[in-house]
């Protein structure tokens, strides 16, 4: 009996990994359409309550790429939650995840630890590489021939680049926000984005540019914005974890374009 569970755990094992290195950018873009392989809770904390929002959605990227399953495996101590996190952040390595089937089921029983690394993430960033100052540089409005250029620009990010794309959206004065690029598609009168919002992150958020705006805003929502291509350099710190891992995997992501926002 302990002979058959032991080769059944083994081709188990063998499956989940054959599994895991065999996906393609259309199979992490299709998952990502599932709310299950989502953040459980919208962007919060930060800065004086402003949120978290960039690194949500860089945790959330990185989820998609580097985490593994083992739902049958015993769910983590608090302390080894809070390592699995660190370990994601780095982005240096594929990361196994015990007791839980999803990220989404993940996060939400683990919403503190989780939290605490988003803050922990910005004030990293804020104040040792100082990326806070990037949002207030960016422009929230453009003249027409200019927003095409740069919507063009974001178009060619988006084929060049695995899915899904960091974009920040630079809002009137020094606020700023991201999203996470799904599906872009060319229109006869312009483009069509899907876009995860860490705001909504339980949906897939829709934005549309028809030739001649001068902004952008998410449907259903007042607020208009600029969007800029960030973070591409995370896609070559997880190429280097996903190489290691699973040789003969190749999701194009050695040579991606840089992107406006970078560290």
């Amino acid at each position: 009996m302990k002979k058959l569970f032991l080769l059944l755990f083994i081709a188990f094992s063998s499956y989940a990994q054959e599994d895991f290195c065999s996906r393609g950018k259309d199979t992490i873009r299709t998952n990502l359409e599932n709310p299950s392989s989502r953040i459980a809770f919208k962007n919060n904390g930060g800065f004086f309550d402003g949120g978290v929002c960039w690194w949500h959605s860089r945790l959330q990227r990185a989820s998609a790429f580097l985490v593994r399953f083992e739902p049958s495996a015993p769910i983590p101590t608090q302390s080894k939650v809070s390592k699995i996190l660190s370990r994601l952040k780095s982005m240096k390595e594929v990361v196994t995840i015990p007791g839980y089937s999803d990220f989404e089921s993940f996060t939400r029983a683990n919403h503190k630890a989780v939290q605490a690394t988003l803050n922990a993430w910005q004030r990293m960033d804020g104040f040792i590489n100082q990326q806070w100052i990037r949002s207030i540089s960016g422009r929230s409005s453009m003249q027409a021939e200019k927003m095409k250029a740069k919507i063009d620009e974001i178009y060619q990010a988006y084929q060049d680049s695995p899915v899904p794309v960091w974009l920040m959206a630079q809002i009137k004065g020094i606020s700023a926000h991201s999203f996470l690029l799904l599906e872009m598609n060319q229109v006869a009168n312009g483009y069509q984005l899907k876009v995860i919002d860490s705001n909504r992150p339980d949906v897939v958020s829709d934005i549309t540019y028809t030739y001649g705006d001068q902004n952008l805003h998410v449907i259903g929502s007042n607020y208009t914005f600029v969007l800029y291509v960030g973070f591409q350099a995370d896609f070559q710190k997880m190429a280097r974890a996903l190489k290691a891992h699973c040789p003969n995997l190749d999701l194009e992501m050695e040579s991606v374009p840089r992107g406006d926002l970078e560290l």
